[in-house]
C-alpha cells in the first residue's frame, strides 16, 4: 500500500512507570507497589521528548503511569524539559500525595513552577480503596488555587456507590472550591469503568457509556507514547499492552517521525482511525457469519479484534470489498482536517 496523506499526532504521551501505590481491581495495565523498577529515567524521557519536539503537530505532553509521583523529582524534572521545548503539559494521577493540604500544596507549587499546564486525577470505589478521597480533594484545592486546569476522572458503572455529585458534596469541595474563582479551572467527569476479566460483568447506565463508541478513533493516530520498557506505541487506550500491532518498536532503535510513518501506512488501522473497533467487528462478525460481542467501550472491540485470528483472517480476505470507500473517505477527511487546520 502506498502512501497517502497522513494525519499529524497532536499528543505525545509518557508512561513514566508501572508501580503504582494502589492495586485496583480493573486497572488497565495492572499496576501496583509490586511493579518497582518499571520506571523511566531522565535520560530516555530526554531523547523521547527532543524527538517528539520534530514533530510540530505535537502540542502537549501528558505524563502518566502507573504512577507517575513516585518518582517526584523526575516528573518535575520532565515537565519544566517539555515546557522548556515549549510544549504544553499534563500529568495523571491518582491523588496520594495529597495527604494534607499543606503537602498537596508544595506538591502542586513544585509543579506550577515547572510549568505544568493540566492535572487529571482518577478516583472512585476502586481507588478508594487505597487512596482517601480527601487526598484527592486536598490535591485539587492546591492546584486550582494555583489556576491549573484540573479534571476529576470518576469510576463509574452501575455498581459504583461513589458519585461525581459526592465529590461536588464533600465538606471540603464546599469549603474551598465551591462558589470560588478556583471552580472555574475545574472540571468533572464519569469515566466508563470497565472490565478486563472475563468473570466479571458490569451494567451501565447510558449516561456513563463511552459516547464515542460508535464512532471512529482518533487516538490511533493522534498518539505517540513511551511506556516504562522502552516501548514506542502509538496510542494510550486501556488495552494497548493487549495489542502487539500498537507497539511500533524500542525508543533506543528508533526514529518516531519513521516508525509513525509505517503506522500510518496500514488499512487496518486506518479504518479503525474512519469508523471505529466496534463497526469492523461488526462487518468481520458478519462476514463470518456470527453474532459481533457486545462491549461497553471502544478500547475492548479494539483488542477484540486485533486477538481473535478469525476476524483478521475475515478482514485479509475480504477488505478489498470495501478498500477503495475506505481510503478515498480517508483521504477527505484529511484534506479537510488540514484545511481546517
Amino acid at each position: 500500500m502506498n502512501n497517502i496523506i497522513e494525519p499529524n499526532p497532536e499528543m505525545a504521551a509518557v508512561l513514566m512507570t508501572y508501580q503504582c501505590v494502589a492495586r485496583c481491581d480493573e486497572c488497565c495495565f495492572s499496576c501496583g507497589p509490586h511493579l518497582q523498577g518499571t520506571s523511566l529515567n531522565f535520560d530516555k524521557v530526554k531523547y523521547f521528548l527532543d524527538q517528539i519536539k520534530e514533530i510540530p503537530s505535537v502540542k502537549i505532553v501528558v505524563f502518566s503511569g502507573g504512577e507517575c509521583f513516585i518518582e517526584f523529582s523526575l516528573l518535575v524534572q520532565s515537565i519544566k524539559y517539555a515546557n522548556d521545548l515549549g510544549l504544553m503539559t499534563r500529568c495523571v494521577t491518582n491523588g496520594f500525595w495529597g495527604k494534607s493540604l499543606g503537602l498537596a500544596r508544595k506538591k502542586v507549587a513544585a509543579l506550577h513552577e515547572s510549568g505544568l499546564t493540566e492535572i487529571n486525577f482518577s478516583t472512585g470505589d476502586s481507588h478508594q480503596q487505597y487512596i482517601p478521597v480527601e487526598s484527592v480533594l486536598n490535591a485539587t484545592i492546591a492546584a486550582t488555587e494555583n489556576e491549573i486546569t484540573t479534571c476529576i476522572s470518576v469510576e463509574s458503572n452501575k455498581s459504583k456507590k461513589f458519585k461525581a455529585n459526592d465529590f461536588i458534596n464533600h465538606p471540603l469541595y464546599q469549603q474551598y472550591i465551591a462558589n470560588t474563582e478556583n471552580e472555574k479551572y475545574l472540571q468533572l467527569l464519569s469515566a466508563t469503568w470497565v472490565s478486563f476479566h472475563t468473570d466479571t460483568i458490569y451494567q451501565y447506565d447510558e449516561s456513563v457509556m463511552d459516547d464515542s463508541i460508535e464512532s471512529g478513533c482518533e487516538g490511533i493516530f493522534d498518539t505517540i507514547a513511551l511506556e516504562p520498557r522502552g516501548d514506542i506505541m502509538a496510542c494510550c487506550g486501556l488495552t494497548v499492552n493487549d495489542i502487539e500491532e500498537f507497539h511500533l518498536g524500542k525508543l533506543e532503535n528508533s526514529k518516531l517521525k519513521e516508525i509513525f510513518e509505517k503506522h500510518h501506512n496500514d488499512f487496518l488501522k486506518i479504518w479503525i482511525f474512519l469508523d471505529g473497533p466496534k463497526k469492523i467487528v461488526e462487518v468481520a462478525s458478519q462476514w463470518l457469519g456470527e453474532q459481533p460481542p457486545i462491549f461497553a467501550h471502544k478500547c475492548l472491540y479494539c483488542a477484540y479484534l486485533y486477538n481473535n485470528k478469525d476476524l483478521l483472517s475475515a478482514i485479509k480476505e475480504n477488505y478489498y470489498i470495501l478498500k477503495d470507500d475506505v481510503l478515498s473517505r480517508y483521504t477527505q477527511k484529511m484534506v479537510i482536517e488540514k484545511a481546517m487546520s
